[in-house]
């Protein structure tokens, strides 16, 4: 039996309970970043057998960047804007993608297309720097833009899925379905994401060096870090959204408590990705064999899960409609039974 949650009223309480939320969210986001892929550098080094900083590395590095004095040359005023802009756009899409809890509803709540198309601007913006470079490493920072730009372009079937409906609503249905049921599909979707998105953008970073210099270096690899971040926080919510809270007619206790399970699993997805993205390291081929590799399964995936979904919504479809026919039928009385 399916457990149906009634949605809450949406009054001035939980208005202003969502915009703390979202705030508390945006800058849990912000905290985690580095250390997720300090995390990451880590364990691949680990598993490759190099030296790396420990996890808390990353962050040591950025407040050291903070402090540095910056140093300009021709065309990094045009890169130093574009890192600014791209920073503004990641934390914009740290506030958008569900961490622990959705929004209630008639909350206003953003699209996946929106979510998606956010972060792939940020991406964009954060390559900007990578192309003021020498001729030998412009390079990689051109394949870099090429492949953020097809980004968007390839996660066309997972987003048809979706359709026009908002990132909360759309989770909070996914989240009544069993993952090993009719919520398969959906799971694939979410491996689509992670591999369209998260192991790509995580290749790309590795093989390119941002010339910029002072806090505007430190904003680069922080909005790096937190994009990053977030492909992963949305590929593992759509993947497993059974553990998002959602404001039901039960008191604020309850689902403050539904919150801290939520914030629990998303430290385990965490723990699955930086798994996941620490092994891909282990992998040794060449950037153009590479972006190909990615591509190919990014569309294989999301045609898969496309099709996969596709099935599991025409039956209810073909259900709705044989209802209808019955009520309209004349020769049935309203409860269905004949006259």
């Amino acid at each position: 039996m399916t457990h149906v949650t009634t949605p809450t009223p949406l009054t001035w309480g939980w208005i202003s309970l969502s915009i703390l939320m979202l705030a508390f969210q945006t800058a849990l986001m912000l905290a985690t970043a580095p250390f997720f892929s300090g995390w990451v550098d880590r364990l691949g080094g680990r598993l490759t057998g190099q030296n790396r900083y420990r996890s808390s590395g990353r962050w040591q590095e950025i407040r050291h960047q903070f402090v540095r004095p910056g140093y300009f040359v021709a065309g990094d005023r045009l890169s130093s804007l574009g890192c600014r802009s791209g920073f503004v756009l990641s934390v914009l899409a740290a506030g958008m993608v569900p961490v622990f809890a959705l929004l209630p509803a008639g909350f206003p709540a953003p699209g996946l297309l929106l979510v998606c198309a956010v972060l792939v601007g940020a991406s964009l913006l954060l390559c900007l720097p990578l192309l003021v470079q020498r001729r030998h490493m412009v390079q990689n920072a051109y394949m870099a833009l090429m492949a953020e730009s097809l980004l968007l372009p390839a996660l066309v079937p997972v987003l048809v899925m979706v359709g026009g409906q908002d990132l909360s609503a759309f989770l909070a249905h996914v989240r009544s379905l069993s993952p090993l049921g009719s919520g398969a599909p959906f799971v694939l979707m979410g491996v689509a994401l992670f591999a369209a998105a998260a192991w790509r953008g995580r290749q790309a970073g590795e093989t390119s060096v941002c010339p910029l210099s002072g806090a505007d270096r430190g904003l680069w690899l922080l909005a790096t870090d937190i994009v990053l971040l977030c492909w992963v926080t949305l590929a593992g919510d759509v993947a497993w959204a059974g553990c998002l809270a959602l404001p039901s007619d039960g008191t604020v206790e309850t689902w403050l408590m539904e919150c801290l399970q939520g914030g629990s699993a998303w430290l385990l997805k965490l723990v699955v990705a930086a798994s996941l993205l620490a092994v891909t390291q282990l992998m040794v081929l060449p950037l153009p064999r590479r972006a190909r590799v990615r591509l190919a399964s990014v569309f294989l995936l999301g045609l898969l899960a496309w099709q996969a979904a596709y099935p599991s919504l025409a039956p209810a479809a073909v259900q709705d409609k044989t209802a209808s026919i019955q009520v309209q039928d004349p020769a049935l009385g309203e409860e269905g039974t004949p006259q």
